[in-house]
């Protein structure tokens, strides 16, 4: 087996974003990332970090709405992307290489949920035994068609489906749980959530309120897991804040 991949979990994660300078701003001040700027043929890329931890990256990409997008680890970036275009996926941004980086494409799912692929050039890093504070953590299928979307991701990724704390639906690579699949609310399209480890909820929340972001729900308990709120950024990127239960959890 090899060790320095992680296939099928989630290994990065991008932000789309109308307005960069603002998002840099909003992030610094509700999370406490710093920001780096990379110049890249396409155009500036911005890393995030949390203290030491690289946590994500950003491009600014005027004339579509702002979103956040978390890229899967694959073998193969290509036999990935026509695997997702057989299964009855679109190709959005086709297999591509960036060097140093690796090859990496982005697909929307059947039902309208929007992912990347990642075959990282070295390696795709350990998973942290407990995702530091002002990490991403988990990320939340909403799907408008459960059994459509259980189809073509177990198809595309290999994923086998499983049932976490609650009997919830979840996705897993190999034993590694990678994500829950949840239906979308009423009148929603289909879309993923991505989650930020927070310490405290209401100061998260209240933290990212006074920086600017609009709270779409302001508490959601999840038994046996924590709370999560979930906000939209100034520019209109929603994101979950997660506050883990550790009542169960030794120091």
């Amino acid at each position: 087996m090899d060790n320095k991949f992680r296939h099928g979990q989630f290994v990065w994660r991008e932000l789309m974003t109308k307005d960069a300078t603002a998002a840099k701003e909003f992030y610094a001040a509700a999370l406490g990332w710093t920001s780096k700027d990379v110049p890249m043929p396409q155009g500036t890329y911005t890393l995030f970090s949390a203290g030491d931890l690289q946590v994500g990256g950003m491009m600014q990409m005027d004339g579509q709405p702002s979103a956040w997008m978390s890229y899967a680890s694959v073998a193969d970036a290509d036999a990935t992307m026509k695997a997702a275009e057989d299964g009855g996926g679109k190709v959005l941004m086709p297999a591509m290489s960036v060097p140093g980086v690796g090859r990496f494409g982005v697909f929307m799912d059947p039902t309208g949920g929007v992912v990347g692929v990642l075959r990282n050039e070295t390696t795709d890093g350990p998973t942290p035994e407990r995702p530091p504070l002002g990490s991403f953590c988990w990320e939340t299928l909403n799907t408008t068609n459960i059994d459509q979307a259980k189809a073509f991701y177990t198809k595309v990724f290999n994923w086998t489906p499983g049932s976490g704390p609650g009997n919830f639906l979840v996705f897993l690579a190999g034993e590694a749980q990678v994500c829950d699949v949840e239906n979308a609310p009423p009148g929603m399209p289909s879309h993923w959530l991505l989650h930020v480890v927070v310490d405290k909820l209401e100061s998260a929340r209240e933290k990212a309120e006074k920086a600017g972001a609009k709270i779409l729900m302001g508490e959601i308990p999840i038994p046996q897991i924590g709370r999560i709120c979930v906000i939209a950024d100034p520019t209109g990127a929603a994101l979950s804040l997660f506050e883990p239960d550790m009542s169960g959890m030794s120091a």
